[in-house]
């Protein structure tokens, strides 16, 4: 796969990157359920290496688990860490899954946007998911301003790199608030809850190098070694303290009922 693929090259990396850049979020989403204790029946898109998960696991304390993904190897590190007998992990390409059984909620956290330009298929698949009533609790790469500037300093750091000049296709995958409502009330959700949350850090130029090479750009693992490539994003970053701008898109999505 391409880089413009953003295929993740490697998921243990992945994993002890996540930690740093996506658990805030994992939280967050969790939390977006306003009746913790009532879920029994749990649908979770885009588990990867269990972040999400394990803040489910902590947050409803009632629900069985079934958490998708489609890269086995994510769902291999998810696994070897250890799991109540509730959760269940199975591989899977949303949202071409079945949708024969029928959950409380649906969570997702950093994973909608690796299914563009699917989005309304998306959509109407969690919706599908859910018991009339029920709940998508989700987030998903938000776009603002800062996000806009963000793209274009990594563009032109790229660009000195390689000499290639043209936007990464990811930002594309960004969503903002108001066109997120638009595809959830397009799919038949009622909007219970939409906002954005936008974080500013300062983070070591070998994090943002090694999270760039973990999430499928700019080279794949083929064409360059990642070590290789991680080294090179370093030196053109400057080394030290570099800025990391991280947005996402929160929203808590009802399925209305039908008599």
């Amino acid at each position: 796969m391409t880089a413009a693929g953003h295929r993740w090259n490697s998921a243990a990396d992945y994993d002890v990157l996540a930690r740093r850049v996506q658990f805030r979020n994992a939280e967050l989403v969790a939390g977006l359920h306003p009746r913790p204790a009532e879920p029994r029946a749990v649908y979770e898109i885009g588990c990867g290496t269990g972040a999400l998960t394990e803040a489910l696991v902590h947050r409803l304390p009632s629900a069985d688990i079934d958490a998708v993904d489609v890269s086995a190897d994510m769902l291999a590190v998810a696994e070897a860490k250890g799991w109540p007998a509730r959760v269940r992990f199975a591989q899977g390409a949303f949202p071409d899954v079945a949708t024969d059984r029928h959950y409380d909620a649906v969570f997702s956290n950093a994973a909608l946007h690796w299914m563009h330009p699917r989005f309304a298929d998306v959509f109407a698949t969690m919706n599908a998911l859910l018991v009339d009533g029920g709940l998508a609790c989700v987030a998903t790469a938000g776009r603002t301003a800062a996000t806009d500037r963000f793209a274009e300093q990594s563009r032109a750091a790229l660009a000195r790199l390689t000499g290639l000049s043209e936007p990464d296709p990811f930002e594309a995958r960004r969503l903002t608030v108001a066109a997120a409502e638009e595809l959830a009330g397009a799919a038949g959700f009622e909007v219970r809850d939409a906002f954005v949350v936008e974080r500013t850090a300062s983070v070591p130029a070998e994090v943002r190098a090694r999270w760039w090479v973990a999430s499928g750009g700019p080279w794949t693992a083929a064409q360059v070694p990642a070590r290789e490539a991680v080294d090179a994003l370093r030196s053109v970053l400057g080394g030290g303290e570099v800025e990391l701008v991280h947005a996402s898109v929160f929203l808590r999505l009802r399925k209305g009922d039908h008599a």
